[in-house]
């Protein structure tokens, strides 16, 4: 082989380095979706400006023959491979597979074959000769109908990978689209040299500028790879995500109808085997009533959609997303539904711990007070009934009347207290789990009981989740023994029983028009005051504090505080205890 010096070889020699070094960069990153087939097409990229250059430089007929069938193989091969990164870089794997990939490479196979074969070669290119009119000796040819064949077919996998390129670009965001800009103008540019070089459109008959543009389009690559972080950062298709994601997704139109859903919510919606998109939004919730009024006008839904499926309740949170164009007008609506079936399951689960753990404490705290209490009780009995009988024969019987007056008493008192003692252990499960609902019943039982007019007065914001699950019942119990001591003691007839929440505080006060009584003196008699005291204990255990105003003709009112927790459980769960 012979060679001379010609000065076109050095753009050449520069474009076939530019294309090496982007081939080297996308094989090293051929993990990434799409660098492979790219980093092949810069490799046969730098063989073309190579091997031209080799070409152009050759000295006679042989060696330029034998360089000149080199490009063919980047010619036809080039847009197979930047078809296919085409394909996985707008996420469309699915049509790069082996039966695609050899189709798309029969007519590059039969165009190597011919131009290696020497008798053939004549349908590819004809009338070849050393062209010695210029400057510096080139080859002369002429195109046979084979290279049209081929040429038509690489132009049409190239429009073909631009025009996918450029529906691409009204599907990504900012960034992706800068990467698909740039790799669009990157094969514009090349497309548009080759055309114009087999057209004869420019001075230079005899010089194809088309791998030289490649370096052109190659260093317009490297700028994107460096700016855009092309191969680095590959787009996800946002429609993968939407149709994988965990929630379900509806979207309404201004019309009300359903332009996008997701293959979670189809299937929370029993919809799977039909195509809902532009289906009435009525007619895809008809099977969830309270969906069924939804339009793009909605504000409000319910917080919550409850479906049993396959014997199992499910339930999801929904969140409502209003959309509005450019203009800022509302144009559609977004529904999101969030299944929490398991969260809430939990939730039950542990709030229904807490509970069996309130009972297993307040059942210890009645042993204790049985132990306690009534044993003082029992006690005092043991005393008095021991003085009776010293004194009884020697005293009169109107002592020792009174006397066993005081001792009756203190018995019915020792009894009612075991009676409430075990009014109280049966009732805690229920009032842990409805606490108004027990409120109003043991305010029932006492007005029928005593013909007493008892207001009751429940806040309707009251914030119930707030309360730790062992506060109800010893609220209740509180209610509970102010009632009984206003039966027994206050000879009232209005009672008023106001329950609120304000700021970090609950607060539950019984008030009455009865007698009253003299607090100092009753502290000076703890026998007497045993279920004040009782009551007092109760809201320290809760964090609270218990207060009785009364005055001897002016009423009684005890006045309940405990702050709020606000380490809620679960607001489903707990708000249902206070309704």
């Amino acid at each position: 082989m012979h060679f001379q010096y010609v000065p076109y070889i050095w753009p050449l020699l520069a474009s076939a380095l530019v294309t090496l070094g982007l081939a080297v960069y996308a094989l090293c990153h051929r993990n990434v979706r799409g660098a492979l087939p790219f980093g092949l097409c810069m490799l046969l990229a730098f063989l073309w400006a190579g091997s031209y250059a080799l070409e152009k430089a050759g000295a006679d007929l042989t060696t330029m023959l034998f360089w000149l069938k080199l490009p063919f193989i980047s010619y036809a091969i080039c847009p197979v491979l930047w078809l296919i990164m085409v394909f996985l870089f707008i996420e469309r794997e699915r049509w790069v597979n082996w039966r695609n990939i050899l189709l798309l490479l029969i007519l590059p196979a039969i165009t190597l074959i011919l131009v290696w074969s020497d008798y053939p070669f004549f349908l590819v290119q004809q009338n070849i000769y050393l062209d010695t009119s210029g400057a510096f000796p080139t080859l002369g040819k002429t195109f046979g109908p084979w290279f049209w064949v081929i040429f038509g077919y690489a132009d049409l996998i190239n429009i073909f990978s631009m025009v996918l390129m450029g529906w691409s670009l009204r599907r990504k965001s900012l960034l992706y689209r800068r990467q698909v800009l740039v790799l669009f103008i990157g094969l514009g540019l090349v497309i548009l040299q080759n055309a114009a070089y087999l057209c004869g459109i420019y001075p230079a008959r005899h010089l194809d500028l088309t791998p030289v543009m490649m370096g052109v389009s190659g260093l317009i690559i490297a700028w994107g790879i460096f700016r855009f972080q092309l191969f680095d950062i590959v787009p996800v298709a946002r429609e993968n995500i939407i149709e994988n994601m965990a929630d379900g997704l509806v979207v309404l139109d201004a019309q009300n109808r359903i332009v996008d859903v997701n293959l979670t919510a189809k299937t929370i919606f029993g919809n799977t085997s039909s195509q809902p998109i532009g289906q009435d939004a009525r007619a895809f919730f008809k099977n969830c009533p309270a969906f069924t009024a939804v339009d793009c006008e909605t504000e409000k839904l319910p917080g919550e959609l409850v479906i049993e499926k396959d014997s199992r309740t499910k339930i999801y949170e929904v969140s409502c997303s209003p959309l509005y164009n450019r203009q800022r007008r509302r144009n559609g609506t977004s529904l999101i539904f969030h299944d929490v079936t398991e969260q809430r399951e939990s939730q039950a689960r542990l709030l229904e711990q807490q509970r069996s753990l309130v009972i297993a404490e307040e059942r210890e705290r009645l042993a204790r007070d049985l132990h306690d209490n009534l044993g003082q009780v029992f006690g005092f009995i043991n005393v008095q009934a021991q003085a009776i009988k010293r004194e009884l024969p020697s005293t009169s019987i109107n002592g020792a009347s009174d006397k066993l007056g005081r001792l009756i008493e203190v018995t019915q008192s020792a009894h009612q207290q075991m009676r409430e003692y075990i009014h109280s252990a049966k009732d805690i499960a229920a009032v842990e789990k409805d606490f108004v609902a027990a409120l109003k019943y043991e305010v029932a039982r006492v007005k029928k009981q005593t013909g007493l007019a008892i207001g009751l007065d429940i806040s309707d914001d009251l914030p119930l989740i707030r309360l730790k699950p062992a506060a109800w019942n010893h609220i209740l119990s509180v209610i509970k023994e102010a009632l009984n001591n206003i039966q027994k003691h206050a000879g009232a007839k209005n009672v008023s029983v106001v329950i609120k929440a304000a700021g970090t505080e609950f607060s539950a006060v019984i008030a009455d028009d009865g007698r009253g009584f003299d607090m100092a003196r009753l502290e000076k008699r703890p026998l007497e005051g045993l279920g004040l005291s009782i009551m007092k204990e109760r809201a320290t255990e809760m964090g609270g504090q218990l207060r009785i105003d009364t005055a001897p003709g002016k009423g009684t009112q005890v006045i309940l505080r405990v702050p709020l927790h606000r380490e809620a459980i679960g607001a489903d769960d707990e708000s249902n205890a206070g309704r």
